[in-house]
């Protein structure tokens, strides 16, 4: 009887047109039903975890690289194939947020990493750019990578921003974690800022790379919590009241993910 009660007061029950079904046919549309939406729950539950390393798609932006620049960006030539489509002299590629314009050949700048900065002539460059440099173009030089795009595709600066996997390699990430690169987060491209933040602190504790003899300043450093950039007291560039955080040495602030003011830390500035 209960099975009976709720045959009536149900919705196929209670539809006019659905009424005149056979119980088979009832039995068929409430099955295709659940069928339906399983499939919408288990396509959600397959979302990406935040701030885990992303792994190999088939379908990625394939493309060979041609020139290492430093060793953050490179320069590199698009393959065609399902993500990338030739149009003339031009390609079309695949992003997450829908198909971009691209050159044959185009700058690449990783996401969330910055290695230290070389001299374009005889000046001197950071410690450790050459080497981080070096570590770059052994690596990538002439290998076929595959380019992951975040919400923003390019800078300031016209230089496409992506994620690159060498084979298995979470390029990005492999950078920060031999101390050739220290984080840089720029939103929105936040992605796996946890991930990179994560392999920098185990690198400054094992004195990897740029790590190796790092001596951070020892006063207190005032950060900017909207850029992520940490200054010393008196710097011209310190942000509103509002949106500092204070640290009591470098290392806190580098340990939390913060990056130096270019201004106050400069060799000069010390």
């Amino acid at each position: 009887m209960a099975v009976l009660r709720f045959q009536r007061n149900s919705f196929l029950c209670g539809c006019p047109a659905l009424r005149r079904l056979s119980a088979e046919w009832k039995f068929l549309l409430l099955f295709g039903f659940c069928a339906l939406l399983l499939t919408f729950c288990a396509a959600g539950c397959q979302l990406e975890e935040p701030g885990v390393a992303p792994g190999p798609e088939q379908n990625g932006v394939k493309a060979r690289v041609v020139q290492v620049v430093d060793g953050d960006t490179v320069t590199v030539r698009f393959l065609p194939g399902a993500a990338v489509v030739p149009q003339g002299r031009v390609y079309r590629v695949a992003t997450p947020g829908g198909w971009i314009g691209v050159g044959a050949t185009e700058k690449v700048r990783l996401i969330g990493v910055n290695a230290p900065e070389i001299s374009p002539g005889e000046g001197r460059g950071d410690f450790f750019g050459e080497e981080a440099k070096r570590y770059t173009r052994h690596r990538l030089q002439n290998r076929v990578v595959m380019l992951l795009f975040d919400v923003q595709t390019r800078d300031r600066y016209g230089r496409l921003l992506a994620y690159v996997y060498a084979g298995e390699s979470f390029f990005n990430l492999e950078l920060v974690a031999e101390g050739c690169a220290q984080v840089y987060t720029v939103p929105p491209n936040v992605k796996y800022a946890a991930a990179f933040l994560e392999a920098q602190r185990r690198a400054i504790q094992e004195k990897r790379g740029l790590w190796r003899e790092r001596e951070f300043y020892a006063r207190p450093v005032i950060g900017n919590r909207r850029s992520l950039v940490y200054h010393r007291a008196g710097c011209a560039g310190l942000p509103a009241p509002s949106n500092q955080v204070l640290f009591r040495n470098e290392k806190e602030a580098v340990l939390a993910g913060f990056r130096h003011c270019r201004d106050c830390f400069s060799p000069a500035a010390q």
